[in-house]
Order: structure tokens, then sequence, then C-alpha cells
């Protein structure tokens, strides 16, 4: 799955494609949600282009390596060997954590223009 998604991103440009998804968020109120520039984000960084994803959206580009724990430690965790990082993922601690920063992005690049 993660396979596809990268191959996907690697072959449409969201930009230049003609991408037919387009923000419901940003489109209803003119400003822009935590995901806004996602798309553009990943594009640029399976082309290996960490500067431009970050200038589409840091908190995506942050978030992937979590995210690749996330997966690691729920769908790969054989013979138990991953179950710790399980544990930190899974926490509530670090789940609040997650979603505090969440909501700081979206208030953050809308209030400060970042």
């Amino acid at each position: 799955m993660l396979g596809g998604i990268f191959l996907f991103y690697y072959l449409v440009n969201p930009a230049r494609d003609g991408f037919p998804v387009k923000c419901l968020w940003r489109v209803a109120t003119g400003t822009l949600c935590p995901s806004c520039g996602t798309q553009r984000a990943l594009y640029a960084l399976t082309h290996g282009h960490l500067a431009e994803a970050l200038s589409y959206n840091y908190f995506v580009v942050l978030s992937v390596p979590f995210v690749l724990v996330v997966v690691a430690a729920e769908w790969y965790n054989y013979g138990h060997k991953l179950d710790g990082l399980r544990r930190f993922t899974h926490s509530r601690h670090t789940l609040r954590a997650y979603v505090v920063l969440f909501f700081a992005w979206w208030i953050g690049r809308n209030v400060l223009g970042v």
C-alpha cells in the first residue's frame, strides 16, 4: 500500500497534472487547512526535494517519519520485536502531543502565514 502511494505521488504531479482533488475547507473558508499542500509536498518528497516539500507543508513532511514508524510498529511487528515502539506510538501522551501539534500547525499557518 505504501509502495502504491509512493509510486502514485512519484508519477502524478498535483500542481501540474490538473489533479481533481481540491481542499473543500479552503474553497469554503479561504483559509488553509492543516493538510493543504500535502499532495504537492508528497510529490516533492518522492523526488527528493525536501526544501520544496517543506515549503508546501511542514507538518506533513515532519509527520512522514512518525507515520512510517507507526506502520512498522503496527503491521511489521513479527515476533513482537517492535512492542516497545508500538507502546510509544500508541501511548495517549504521544497521540495527544500529535493532536496538539496538528492544531497548533493549523492555527499557526493561518495566523503567522507559515
